[in-house]
């Protein structure tokens, strides 16, 4: 769920930024920026994580053309860990709160997870749960954009503790989820597919029928 990625970004040095080179490097000063635009919220790669960013490389500075600003761009390569979680990916978080609709799971400030409660009917687990409680949950399907807070989730609920987020491939042999979306989709359509070759057949059969009739009438004749 964690990965290293690599951004390439423009950062403009305002004369007031220029005047801090004497008690700053022009690295450092490039950094907060980034940091200020890309740490703590989404990015195309994910939710990027505090603190992570590192500068790889940077080009020359070089004045803005056309404008009387002052400003100096830089061309700027930077490294830093983001949260991209996949579906089947289990982690643990905290319960922000619960309603009728289910639970409201919160993991780090990054990841927020909804657990519909109709995912788990009569699972007497699920209804104990209580807010500010650690439970394990298993991602499902997730959504954000570029400079969103954090990253929306939707998941089953696993079973409560304190274990470590997993990837699909390392917790395929863990915990097996309470519900499975897939195989109740494919049971739903395989009772369906069962039940239209049933009609078929009975459709079938009373057109045999109602073909031989005519033959037995013409034999006779």
């Amino acid at each position: 769920m964690e990965q290293t990625v690599l951004f390439e970004q423009k950062v403009y040095l305002s004369p007031k930024d220029i005047n801090r080179v004497a008690k700053e490097s022009v690295d450092s000063i490039l950094l907060h920026h980034l940091q200020e635009k890309l740490e703590n919220k989404c990015s195309q790669h994910g939710f990027v994580i505090p603190g992570s960013l590192e500068i790889l490389s940077r080009s020359m500075g070089q004045l803005e053309n056309g404008t009387y600003t002052g400003n100096i761009i830089y061309h700027v390569q930077t490294q830093g860990r983001v949260y991209n979680p996949a579906n089947g990916t289990r982690l643990t978080g905290t319960v922000l709160r619960r309603n009728k609709m289910g639970l409201y799971v919160i993991y780090k400030d990054a990841i927020r997870i909804l657990v519909p409660r109709d995912l788990h009917i009569g699972n007497q687990a699920f209804e104990a749960v209580e807010p500010d409680q650690s439970i394990t949950i298993e991602i499902r399907k997730s959504r954000f954009q570029i400079h969103d807070p954090f990253i929306l989730s939707i998941g089953v609920y696993v079973g409560s503790g304190t274990e470590q987020s997993t990837t699909p491939s390392v917790q395929s042999s863990s915990i097996k989820p309470v519900f499975d979306i897939d195989e109740a989709t494919n049971t739903t359509s395989q009772e369906k597919s069962q039940e239209d070759s049933e009609e078929e057949d009975a459709t079938s059969e009373s057109v045999d029928e109602s073909a031989q009739v005519p033959e037995e009438e013409e034999v006779e004749v």
